[in-house]
């Protein structure tokens, strides 16, 4: 009982992570400090990601900020609001983003990029050399949601899909422990609520 148990919400968690695609991910985004937005934007079937607002976006003699420590001398020009510090990032399995091109504009490097949705609303970032396990950068970030977001049917359906995913790997860890089992049934009438929730959303 328990083997099929866990074949079937194996089952359901795949069915959601494939669900989800470059759209669960674009969109603007506060950095780690919450003092500059970075918005995410499908291109092609990447997702890449510009700088659109910055809460200090001039120096001290109030000029614009620009690229100053960017290797190449030509674009140390470049005003920091607008500029692509992310291009490329493939969706490669769930909520896993890889491949991509990701600058960072406080040491002027750049690094392999890789992101991880961790919920509707937050992703982590990390910037790689080789293997993915040698971070150069790491970051979360946090979704700007205003109430128009909120309250929008195609994103709540989608933020209880995520949200419904981890409540299954939570339940799934549970029944690996035979003394839980007895939880497992509250457990799933909580997704069974959620579900019914998700089918009102119109």
């Amino acid at each position: 009982m328990k083997n099929i148990i866990l074949i079937l919400l194996f089952s359901v968690i795949s069915m959601f992570a494939f669900a989800q695609t470059n759209v669960d991910l674009v969109g603007q985004w506060y950095n780690a400090k919450d003092d500059i937005v970075i918005t995410l934007f499908e291109e092609g079937q990447t997702v890449s990601g510009k700088v659109t607002w910055m809460k200090f976006p001039n120096d001290e003699n109030g000029n614009p900020k620009t690229d100053l420590l960017n290797p190449d001398v030509s674009l140390r020009n470049r005003e920091s609001v607008g500029l692509i510090m992310m291009s490329s990032f493939a969706h490669i399995a769930g909520n896993v983003w890889d491949n991509g091109r990701l600058y960072d504009t406080k040491k002027g490097k750049t690094y392999t990029g890789i992101i991880t949705l961790k919920d509707a609303n937050t992703l982590n970032l990390r910037g790689y050399i080789g293997l993915s396990f040698i971070v150069r950068y790491s970051s979360t970030w946090t979704r700007y949601v205003d109430e128009y977001l909120i309250s929008n049917p195609t994103t709540k359906k989608r933020n209880l899909l995520i949200q419904l995913a981890e409540d299954l790997n939570k339940i799934i860890k549970k029944i690996e422990n035979e003394k839980l089992l007895i939880q497992l049934r509250e457990d799933l009438n909580e997704i069974i609520k959620k579900i019914d929730e998700l089918k009102k959303a119109k």
